[in-house]
Protein backbone atom coordinates (compact mmCIF):
# COMPACT_ATOMS: atom_id res chain seq x y z
CA UNK A 1 0.00 0.00 0.00
CA UNK A 2 1.67 3.43 -1.01
CA UNK A 3 0.92 6.83 1.07
CA UNK A 4 -0.91 9.24 -1.25
CA UNK A 5 1.33 11.72 -2.50
CA UNK A 6 -0.77 14.70 -1.04
CA UNK A 7 0.30 13.81 2.57
CA UNK A 8 4.64 14.88 1.58
CA UNK A 9 5.23 11.58 4.22
CA UNK A 10 6.83 8.24 3.05
CA UNK A 11 4.59 4.90 3.03
CA UNK A 12 4.74 3.87 6.97
CA UNK A 13 4.89 1.53 9.42
CA UNK A 14 4.68 4.99 12.07
CA UNK A 15 4.48 4.10 15.38
CA UNK A 16 3.60 6.10 18.49
CA UNK A 17 4.02 4.80 21.53
CA UNK A 18 3.13 7.04 25.04
CA UNK A 19 1.39 5.89 28.38
CA UNK A 20 -1.51 8.37 28.22
CA UNK A 21 -4.10 6.53 26.37
CA UNK A 22 -5.75 9.43 25.40
CA UNK A 23 -2.61 10.83 23.46
CA UNK A 24 -2.08 7.99 21.59
CA UNK A 25 -5.42 7.96 20.89
CA UNK A 26 -6.06 11.07 19.20
CA UNK A 27 -2.73 11.22 18.01
CA UNK A 28 -3.06 7.68 16.14
CA UNK A 29 -6.41 9.02 14.48
CA UNK A 30 -4.93 12.08 13.27
CA UNK A 31 -2.14 10.28 11.65
CA UNK A 32 -4.94 7.55 10.38
CA UNK A 33 -6.82 9.59 8.59
CA UNK A 34 -4.68 11.03 6.18
CA UNK A 35 -2.27 7.77 6.12
CA UNK A 36 -4.57 5.28 5.93
CA UNK A 37 -5.14 2.87 9.57
CA UNK A 38 -3.07 0.19 7.79
CA UNK A 39 -0.03 2.81 8.27
CA UNK A 40 0.06 3.80 11.55
CA UNK A 41 0.04 1.80 15.00
CA UNK A 42 -0.09 3.17 18.62
CA UNK A 43 0.49 1.64 22.02
CA UNK A 44 0.48 3.10 25.73
CA UNK A 45 3.16 0.07 27.04
CA UNK A 46 6.66 0.51 25.86
CA UNK A 47 7.41 -2.92 26.07
CA UNK A 48 5.06 -4.09 23.32
CA UNK A 49 7.29 -1.47 20.67
CA UNK A 50 10.19 -3.09 21.83
CA UNK A 51 8.51 -6.22 20.32
CA UNK A 52 7.64 -4.66 17.29
CA UNK A 53 11.12 -3.18 16.97
CA UNK A 54 12.40 -7.29 17.20
CA UNK A 55 10.24 -7.94 13.96
CA UNK A 56 9.90 -4.62 11.82
CA UNK A 57 11.43 -1.76 10.91
CA UNK A 58 9.33 1.70 11.42
CA UNK A 59 9.40 4.62 8.75
CA UNK A 60 9.18 6.62 12.10
CA UNK A 61 9.12 6.36 15.96
CA UNK A 62 7.51 8.43 17.98
CA UNK A 63 8.03 8.07 21.24
CA UNK A 64 7.77 9.64 24.86
CA UNK A 65 10.89 10.09 27.08
CA UNK A 66 9.29 9.06 30.90
CA UNK A 67 6.97 5.75 30.79
CA UNK A 68 7.04 3.08 32.82
CA UNK A 69 8.98 -0.19 32.68
CA UNK A 70 10.92 1.11 29.08
CA UNK A 71 11.55 4.80 28.71
CA UNK A 72 12.06 6.29 26.27
CA UNK A 73 16.06 6.39 25.48
CA UNK A 74 15.91 2.82 26.01
CA UNK A 75 13.51 2.45 23.44
CA UNK A 76 15.53 4.08 20.72
CA UNK A 77 18.70 2.74 21.85
CA UNK A 78 16.93 -0.77 20.97
CA UNK A 79 15.43 0.83 17.76
CA UNK A 80 18.91 1.50 16.37
CA UNK A 81 21.09 -1.34 17.64
CA UNK A 82 18.55 -2.96 15.57
CA UNK A 83 17.84 -0.97 12.54
CA UNK A 84 20.36 2.03 12.47
CA UNK A 85 19.64 5.47 12.48
CA UNK A 86 15.57 5.26 12.21
CA UNK A 87 14.37 8.72 11.70
CA UNK A 88 12.80 9.81 15.67
CA UNK A 89 10.33 12.21 17.26
CA UNK A 90 10.82 12.97 20.86
CA UNK A 91 7.73 14.34 22.53
CA UNK A 92 8.21 16.62 25.40
CA UNK A 93 6.17 19.06 27.60
CA UNK A 94 9.31 20.62 28.55
CA UNK A 95 10.27 23.46 26.34
CA UNK A 96 12.71 22.18 23.50
CA UNK A 97 11.24 23.59 20.40
CA UNK A 98 13.60 26.62 20.06
CA UNK A 99 16.81 24.35 20.97
CA UNK A 100 15.62 21.59 18.24
CA UNK A 101 15.42 24.79 15.88
CA UNK A 102 18.68 26.00 16.90
CA UNK A 103 19.96 22.57 16.41
CA UNK A 104 18.91 21.68 13.27
CA UNK A 105 18.76 18.37 13.89
CA UNK A 106 18.83 15.61 11.13
CA UNK A 107 16.62 12.25 12.00
CA UNK A 108 15.89 13.52 15.43
CA UNK A 109 13.14 15.67 16.58
CA UNK A 110 12.25 17.02 19.87
CA UNK A 111 8.05 17.98 19.79
CA UNK A 112 6.65 20.06 22.53
CA UNK A 113 3.28 18.82 24.03
CA UNK A 114 0.91 19.74 23.20
CA UNK A 115 1.29 19.87 20.01
CA UNK A 116 -1.43 20.15 16.76
CA UNK A 117 -1.63 18.06 13.95
CA UNK A 118 -0.18 20.49 11.50
CA UNK A 119 2.70 20.78 13.76
CA UNK A 120 3.29 17.03 13.73
CA UNK A 121 3.35 16.51 10.25
CA UNK A 122 5.58 19.04 9.26
CA UNK A 123 8.06 17.46 12.04
CA UNK A 124 7.61 13.98 10.48
CA UNK A 125 8.46 15.54 7.07
CA UNK A 126 11.69 17.17 8.32
CA UNK A 127 13.07 13.91 9.76
CA UNK A 128 11.85 11.94 7.09
CA UNK A 129 13.51 13.85 4.79
CA UNK A 130 17.10 13.73 5.98
CA UNK A 131 20.40 11.58 5.21
CA UNK A 132 21.33 9.07 7.83
CA UNK A 133 23.46 11.00 10.48
CA UNK A 134 27.09 9.78 10.69
CA UNK A 135 29.26 12.32 12.69
CA UNK A 136 28.85 10.23 15.97
CA UNK A 137 28.98 6.69 16.73
CA UNK A 138 27.12 4.96 20.12
CA UNK A 139 24.33 3.28 21.67
CA UNK A 140 22.07 5.90 19.16
CA UNK A 141 22.84 7.38 15.88
CA UNK A 142 23.07 10.54 15.79
CA UNK A 143 24.41 13.56 13.99
CA UNK A 144 24.70 16.00 16.46
CA UNK A 145 25.71 15.40 20.31
CA UNK A 146 23.35 18.37 21.31
CA UNK A 147 20.49 15.40 20.32
CA UNK A 148 21.99 12.61 22.78
CA UNK A 149 22.69 15.64 26.01
CA UNK A 150 18.66 16.49 25.03
CA UNK A 151 17.79 12.97 25.37
CA UNK A 152 19.66 11.37 28.64
CA UNK A 153 18.78 15.17 30.03
CA UNK A 154 14.56 14.42 29.23
CA UNK A 155 14.99 11.00 30.41
CA UNK A 156 16.44 12.29 33.93
CA UNK A 157 19.44 9.92 33.85
CA UNK A 158 22.28 10.18 36.34
CA UNK A 159 26.04 9.55 35.23
CA UNK A 160 28.31 10.76 32.64
CA UNK A 161 28.40 10.57 29.15
CA UNK A 162 32.32 10.23 27.97
CA UNK A 163 32.77 11.50 24.31
CA UNK A 164 35.82 10.67 22.21
CA UNK A 165 36.22 12.89 19.35
CA UNK A 166 39.70 13.55 17.09
CA UNK A 167 40.29 17.05 19.33
CA UNK A 168 40.31 15.18 22.38
CA UNK A 169 37.67 13.43 25.17
CA UNK A 170 35.52 15.29 27.52
CA UNK A 171 33.45 14.11 30.09
CA UNK A 172 29.35 15.97 30.78
CA UNK A 173 28.44 14.58 33.86
CA UNK A 174 23.90 14.08 34.78
CA UNK A 175 21.84 14.57 37.74
CA UNK A 176 18.93 13.69 37.08
CA UNK A 177 18.54 14.99 33.95
CA UNK A 178 20.45 18.16 34.89
CA UNK A 179 24.30 18.80 33.07
CA UNK A 180 26.34 20.14 36.35
CA UNK A 181 29.82 19.21 35.07
CA UNK A 182 31.68 19.30 32.31
CA UNK A 183 35.22 18.64 31.42
CA UNK A 184 37.84 18.62 28.64
CA UNK A 185 41.24 19.37 27.60
CA UNK A 186 41.88 21.08 30.89
CA UNK A 187 38.93 23.54 31.02
CA UNK A 188 35.83 22.68 33.54
CA UNK A 189 32.08 24.10 33.66
CA UNK A 190 30.44 25.78 30.50
CA UNK A 191 33.29 26.59 28.90
CA UNK A 192 33.99 22.59 28.90
CA UNK A 193 30.25 22.25 27.56
CA UNK A 194 30.56 24.40 24.87
CA UNK A 195 33.81 23.09 23.31
CA UNK A 196 32.66 19.53 23.54
CA UNK A 197 29.16 20.37 21.71
CA UNK A 198 31.89 21.93 18.99
CA UNK A 199 32.70 18.85 18.03
CA UNK A 200 31.75 17.11 14.68
CA UNK A 201 32.57 14.03 15.36
CA UNK A 202 33.62 11.21 17.27
CA UNK A 203 32.17 8.79 19.46
CA UNK A 204 30.01 8.74 23.06
CA UNK A 205 29.45 5.52 26.00
CA UNK A 206 27.58 6.33 28.67
CA UNK A 207 28.44 5.19 32.42
CA UNK A 208 25.94 5.20 35.86
CA UNK A 209 28.80 7.06 37.34
CA UNK A 210 27.85 10.28 39.17
CA UNK A 211 29.79 13.28 38.57
CA UNK A 212 32.20 14.19 41.05
CA UNK A 213 31.13 17.84 40.85
CA UNK A 214 28.93 20.42 40.40
CA UNK A 215 30.53 22.96 38.01
CA UNK A 216 27.39 24.11 35.71
CA UNK A 217 24.28 25.63 36.94
CA UNK A 218 22.48 26.76 33.78
CA UNK A 219 19.48 25.33 32.50
CA UNK A 220 19.86 22.72 30.07
CA UNK A 221 18.21 24.32 27.02
CA UNK A 222 20.02 28.04 28.08
CA UNK A 223 23.35 25.61 27.78
CA UNK A 224 22.30 23.99 24.92
CA UNK A 225 21.38 27.30 22.60
CA UNK A 226 24.77 28.92 23.99
CA UNK A 227 26.69 26.04 22.82
CA UNK A 228 24.97 26.17 19.26
CA UNK A 229 25.14 30.10 19.22
CA UNK A 230 29.14 29.49 19.66
CA UNK A 231 29.51 26.86 17.26
CA UNK A 232 27.26 29.23 14.51
CA UNK A 233 30.06 31.81 15.45
CA UNK A 234 32.88 29.62 14.81
CA UNK A 235 31.60 28.29 11.43
CA UNK A 236 31.46 32.33 10.37
CA UNK A 237 34.87 32.28 11.48
CA UNK A 238 34.32 35.13 14.71
CA UNK A 239 36.52 35.08 17.73
CA UNK A 240 34.59 33.07 20.83
CA UNK A 241 37.30 32.79 22.76
CA UNK A 242 36.17 33.66 27.11
CA UNK A 243 38.57 32.78 29.27
CA UNK A 244 36.17 33.64 31.91
CA UNK A 245 34.50 30.72 31.80
CA UNK A 246 37.51 28.34 32.59
CA UNK A 247 37.03 28.40 35.91
CA UNK A 248 34.09 27.75 38.26
CA UNK A 249 34.20 31.09 40.29
CA UNK A 250 32.94 31.48 44.24
CA UNK A 251 30.42 33.74 43.07
CA UNK A 252 28.71 31.17 41.20
CA UNK A 253 29.28 28.06 43.64
CA UNK A 254 27.62 30.69 46.05
CA UNK A 255 24.97 31.35 44.27
CA UNK A 256 24.00 27.85 43.53
CA UNK A 257 24.23 27.01 46.93
CA UNK A 258 22.11 29.71 47.93
CA UNK A 259 19.40 28.71 45.12
CA UNK A 260 19.40 25.32 46.53
CA UNK A 261 18.58 26.73 49.89
CA UNK A 262 15.65 28.14 48.84
CA UNK A 263 12.52 26.33 49.48
CA UNK A 264 11.12 24.62 45.71
CA UNK A 265 7.51 24.94 45.68
CA UNK A 266 6.95 28.82 44.35
CA UNK A 267 9.42 27.76 41.25
CA UNK A 268 8.00 24.55 40.84
CA UNK A 269 4.56 25.26 41.16
CA UNK A 270 4.87 28.13 38.82
CA UNK A 271 7.07 26.97 36.26
CA UNK A 272 4.44 23.89 36.31
CA UNK A 273 1.57 26.10 35.70
CA UNK A 274 2.91 27.97 33.17
CA UNK A 275 3.72 24.90 31.03
CA UNK A 276 0.20 24.74 30.69
CA UNK A 277 0.22 28.24 28.39
CA UNK A 278 1.20 25.99 25.62
CA UNK A 279 -2.37 24.14 25.49
CA UNK A 280 -4.23 25.97 22.30
CA UNK A 281 -7.17 28.53 23.43
CA UNK A 282 -5.32 29.12 26.79
CA UNK A 283 -7.19 31.50 29.16
CA UNK A 284 -5.89 30.58 32.99
CA UNK A 285 -4.89 27.97 34.96
CA UNK A 286 -4.58 27.84 38.67
CA UNK A 287 -3.50 25.07 41.75
CA UNK A 288 -5.70 25.09 44.83
CA UNK A 289 -5.75 23.47 48.01
CA UNK A 290 -8.79 21.81 49.21
CA UNK A 291 -8.02 21.71 52.58
CA UNK A 292 -6.51 25.27 53.13
CA UNK A 293 -9.23 26.64 51.29
CA UNK A 294 -6.64 28.66 49.24
CA UNK A 295 -5.14 28.96 45.53
CA UNK A 296 -1.43 28.61 45.81
CA UNK A 297 -0.58 29.73 42.40
CA UNK A 298 -2.15 31.10 39.62
CA UNK A 299 -1.20 31.91 35.93
CA UNK A 300 -3.86 33.61 33.21
CA UNK A 301 -3.67 35.83 30.02
CA UNK A 302 -5.53 38.66 31.49
CA UNK A 303 -7.44 39.48 34.51
CA UNK A 304 -10.73 39.38 33.53
CA UNK A 305 -10.40 35.85 33.66
CA UNK A 306 -10.63 35.47 36.97
CA UNK A 307 -8.96 32.22 37.40
CA UNK A 308 -8.15 32.03 41.21
CA UNK A 309 -12.34 32.82 42.23
CA UNK A 310 -13.01 30.21 39.43
CA UNK A 311 -10.85 27.78 41.46
CA UNK A 312 -12.59 28.64 44.83
CA UNK A 313 -16.07 28.08 43.14
CA UNK A 314 -14.98 24.92 41.52
CA UNK A 315 -13.60 23.25 45.13
CA UNK A 316 -17.27 22.98 46.26
CA UNK A 317 -17.84 21.25 43.28
CA UNK A 318 -15.05 18.66 43.80
CA UNK A 319 -15.82 17.98 46.89
CA UNK A 320 -19.61 17.41 46.22
CA UNK A 321 -18.26 14.89 43.72
CA UNK A 322 -16.36 13.14 46.22
CA UNK A 323 -19.18 13.01 48.79
CA UNK A 324 -21.35 11.20 45.71
CA UNK A 325 -18.84 8.97 44.67
CA UNK A 326 -18.89 7.53 48.73
CA UNK A 327 -22.66 8.10 48.80
CA UNK A 328 -23.12 5.76 46.13
CA UNK A 329 -20.19 3.27 48.05
CA UNK A 330 -18.55 3.18 44.51
CA UNK A 331 -15.18 1.64 44.29
CA UNK A 332 -13.23 4.33 42.43
CA UNK A 333 -11.34 7.32 42.80
CA UNK A 334 -11.83 11.11 41.26
CA UNK A 335 -9.47 11.63 38.63
CA UNK A 336 -10.79 15.06 36.64
CA UNK A 337 -13.83 16.42 35.36
CA UNK A 338 -14.53 18.62 32.22
CA UNK A 339 -16.89 21.04 32.35
CA UNK A 340 -18.44 22.70 28.99
CA UNK A 341 -20.00 25.95 29.06
CA UNK A 342 -21.29 28.56 25.60
CA UNK A 343 -17.60 29.85 25.39
CA UNK A 344 -15.08 27.83 27.74
CA UNK A 345 -14.39 24.31 29.37
CA UNK A 346 -13.01 23.91 32.48
CA UNK A 347 -11.44 21.57 33.72
CA UNK A 348 -10.17 20.41 37.08
CA UNK A 349 -7.84 17.38 37.60
CA UNK A 350 -6.84 16.11 41.30
CA UNK A 351 -3.35 15.11 42.21
CA UNK A 352 -2.78 11.69 42.58
CA UNK A 353 0.07 11.85 45.07
CA UNK A 354 -1.84 14.95 47.01
CA UNK A 355 -5.12 14.10 47.00
CA UNK A 356 -6.05 17.78 48.87
CA UNK A 357 -5.01 19.65 45.54
CA UNK A 358 -6.30 20.26 41.95
CA UNK A 359 -5.81 21.91 39.21
CA UNK A 360 -8.15 24.55 37.21
CA UNK A 361 -7.41 25.26 33.63
CA UNK A 362 -9.88 27.03 31.43
CA UNK A 363 -9.53 27.44 27.66
CA UNK A 364 -11.28 29.01 25.03
CA UNK A 365 -13.82 26.56 23.37
CA UNK A 366 -13.43 27.30 19.92
CA UNK A 367 -9.82 26.72 19.93
CA UNK A 368 -9.22 24.48 22.52
CA UNK A 369 -8.19 20.17 21.94
CA UNK A 370 -9.65 19.01 24.44
CA UNK A 371 -7.23 15.28 24.48
CA UNK A 372 -3.98 17.16 24.25
CA UNK A 373 -5.18 19.68 27.10
CA UNK A 374 -6.50 16.85 29.51
CA UNK A 375 -2.63 14.81 28.73
CA UNK A 376 -0.75 18.25 29.17
CA UNK A 377 -2.71 18.55 32.61
CA UNK A 378 -1.41 14.73 33.62
CA UNK A 379 1.73 15.25 32.80
CA UNK A 380 2.02 18.35 34.70
CA UNK A 381 0.79 17.07 37.54
CA UNK A 382 3.27 14.04 37.97
CA UNK A 383 5.96 16.69 38.15
CA UNK A 384 4.45 19.47 40.61
CA UNK A 385 6.34 19.60 43.79
CA UNK A 386 4.25 21.19 46.98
Amino acid sequence: MTTPRSTGLPPGPYWMVDDEPELVSATVGMLSSVLGPAQVRGSTDPREVAGWIERERPTVLITDVRMPHLNGLELVTKLHEKWGPVPVVVMTAFPTAQVDQEARAGRFAYLPKPFSFQTLKQTLSRVCAQPAPSAFSGAIAVSMLGEVVQLYGLANRTGTLRVEAPSGSGLIGFDSGRVVDARTNGRVGVAAFNEILSWTSGSFNWAAIAPPDQTITQGLSELLLEAYRLRDEREAGLDTTDDGLDAFSELELEAAELHQSLPAMGNNVIDNLSRLERAEGFLGAALFDIDANVCLAAVDRHPSTRVEASAVGHADLVLAKRRTIANLKLDDQLEDIVISLGREYHLLRLCKRQPHLFFFLTLDRTRANLAMARYLLSDVEKDIVV
